[in-house]
């Protein structure tokens, strides 16, 4: 009878399991394109996609770049200015010259950035540099970025840490209370 019951048991838990397990291989979610650009690269055309579109200052956005004819064969490199003269640097392999194109995470088919804000409102410049078939390419896609979204960064910080204030001066009347509870204690010797 026991060993009916733990079966039953072990029987159930694996059913339940196989039903609720997630697959192993799960693909990622699609980047949910709402805005292309085209851009003449030498002899190549490049696709830029954007996950959010007008572009704003400081909001997480996918970047993917795709040349017409597809990546295979190609190398790309890309060089983000910022409105103030400065190459901006997405990716920690960037570097002050560039970042190398590689393919984006959810897009295997297309290169691209993964979730990247850029910090400033301006016009930004994308340099691109290709080498491929054709030979090498450059071109430059100018994006105009409006301005953060939501109050100024100021006001935000503000109205966060008015809870702070308020636990601060109520956590110093409390260690204050205490502490003077706990001398009465230690200097009481009968």
């Amino acid at each position: 009878m026991r060993t009916r019951t733990i079966l039953a048991a072990a029987a159930a838990f694996v059913a339940l399991g196989s039903f609720t397990a997630v697959p192993a291989a799960a693909a990622p979610a699609p980047v949910p394109v709402v805005h292309s650009e085209i851009t003449k690269v030498g002899p190549y055309e490049v696709r830029t996609s954007f996950s959010e579109w007008p572009l704003r200052a400081d909001r997480s956005l996918d970047f993917l770049f795709a040349p017409a004819n597809g990546i295979q064969g190609m190398k790309g490199r890309i060089r983000p200015v910022s409105p103030a003269g400065k190459v901006f640097r997405p990716q920690s392999q960037s570097k002050a010259d560039g970042t190398d194109l590689a393919r984006h995470p959810r897009a295997l088919d297309d290169w691209g950035f993964d979730v990247v804000a850029l910090p400033t409102p301006g016009t930004w410049r994308f340099e691109f540099t290709l080498d491929g078939p054709d030979g090498r390419g450059t071109g430059v896609l100018e994006l105009l970025v409006g301005s953060r979204p939501g109050p100024p960064a100021a006001l935000a910080w503000s109205l966060g840490l008015l809870p702070l204030a308020a636990v601060v001066p109520i956590g110093g009347y409390l260690w204050f209370r205490t502490r003077q509870a706990r001398r009465r204690d230690v200097w009481t010797w009968s």
